[in-house]
């Protein structure tokens, strides 16, 4: 397979008229050079957990662009001890200049593990216990210097009974009665939730309870967060937009956890100007290690795997402004793009999927370039060896020169599996 790919990207100029003559939208994605949609800030680069407690275990090179959350426990006499581990996290993500979001249900000790001793705040009405707890994280917010470059999530995924084992009027309530505590005590620290294990759905009563409660109770989250590992995200799905931008913060399955459909989810977020936490689905201590699984280790030494390549491409290479994109109309298939001092670059990604797309960029003249002619275009490729499987940089395959005309270069992508995928670069 990788050794057929120079070959196939070789041809790709003398194929691409053939090619486009049978293919329809559903297997074309594509990128308007003439559209400036604006300064990437690296939405889809967060992760969830996937940080050491201890202080730079993992080398800073491999922090580019992420953001963390932290975990922690109440309930279980354990609180100041976590804390610690809430604030060394915190220290890693600021060190790095990236937003932190902490879970406040797993501080208080709801964190999936809890079992049949769980306590769910409000019970019988009641917030005594609660309220020390609230009490007590502002104050160590505000005393360790934690109260810019946070976002505070209530709770996570209440409509699972891992996480909210009690009535969901109860849940109302005690989501009502910490926003209040919060924003009296906390002004202008940005409150996220629901964090639903599901997407927006007008058929889900835990999202049309959620948002007629914090409408009637004057009490919505400043950024809205829910997690989405199903099917494709769309602007429909959303909530009415807040000042602060909504959070998918639990991102892609285990599956898609590769290099290609890392790509498809970066297009994604960067073009409905979304932020996400990419999802964590190690376990145990790995949990809180290994950057949620973008990252190995031999020994004590940690390497990146190839997905890790994809992210650090995106946080370190594509620089400039973004440009309009078009995601395939099968959506599986899709890019982001940016242009750069004197140079294009476009990431690729396939969600899952095998076969022949094509991309097509169009207005070449925005760059001042003619409209027909012929552009050098570079490859470089993403492999993928496994979560465990150290990968180096991309590789470069070299350069292929494309004709054009009508002021759109077009040529395939031949997808050959489900995790390779490709960059694109071409200088004007």
């Amino acid at each position: 397979m990788i050794a057929s790919l120079p070959f196939l990207v070789g041809i790709a100029a003398a194929a691409v008229v053939n090619l486009e003559s049978r293919q329809t939208a559903a297997q074309i994605t594509t990128v308007d050079l003439s559209v400036n949609t604006g300064s990437p800030i690296r939405r889809a680069s967060g992760v969830l957990y996937g940080v050491p407690d201890t202080k730079n275990q993992i080398p800073s090179s491999f922090y580019t662009g992420a953001q963390f959350t932290g975990a922690t426990g109440w309930i279980f006499g354990g609180y100041t001890a976590r804390f610690q581990d809430v604030l060394s996290n915190f220290q890693t993500a600021r060190q790095f200049n990236a937003q932190f979001i902490l879970k406040m249900s797993d501080l208080w000790g709801t964190d999936g593990t809890q079992g049949a001793n769980g306590v769910y705040p409000g019970a019988n009405g009641d917030f005594t216990e609660f309220d020390a707890y609230l009490a007590q994280l502002v104050a160590d917010l505000k005393a360790n210097g934690m109260t810019t470059n946070i976002k505070l999530l209530i709770w996570n995924e209440p409509n699972l009974t891992a996480f909210w084992n009690a009535p969901q009027a109860q849940y109302f309530a005690m989501w009502n009665h910490a926003v209040q505590f919060l924003r009296a005590h906390l002004p202008g620290v940005p409150i996220a939730g629901p964090a639903l294990a599901t997407a927006p759905n007008s058929a889900d009563t835990w999202w049309t309870g959620f948002l007629s409660n914090v409408k009637s109770a004057n009490t919505a989250p400043d950024v809205y967060t829910w997690h989405h590992e199903g099917s494709s995200k769309r602007r429909e799905q959303r909530p009415p937009d807040k000042p602060a931008c909504n959070v998918i913060d639990e991102y892609a399955n285990v599956g898609e956890q590769n290099p290609s459909s890392a790509a498809w989810w970066i297009a994604r977020f960067e073009r409905f100007n979304m932020s996400g936490l990419r999802g964590n689905w190690l376990s145990g201590a790995n949990l809180q290690d290994f950057l949620s699984g973008l990252l190995w280790k031999s020994g004590s030494t940690y390497f990146a795997n190839g997905e890790w390549q994809v992210y650090n491409y995106y946080a370190t290479s594509m620089t400039g402004f973004r440009v309009a994109t078009t995601g395939s109309t099968d959506r599986l298939m899709d890019n982001f793009a940016v242009v750069g001092t004197n140079i294009v670059r476009i990431l690729v990604g396939g969600r899952l999927v095998t076969g022949t797309y094509t991309l097509q960029i169009k207005n070449l003249s925005a760059l001042g370039l003619a409209t027909s002619g012929t552009i050098n275009v570079t490859t470089r490729q993403f492999s993928f060896a496994g979560t465990e499987g150290q990968e180096g940089a991309p590789s470069n395959l070299g350069v292929v020169a494309h004709t054009y005309t009508g002021n759109v270069l077009s040529f395939p992508i031949f997808q050959t599996d489900t995790v390779t995928t490709w960059a694109f670069e071409f200088n004007f």
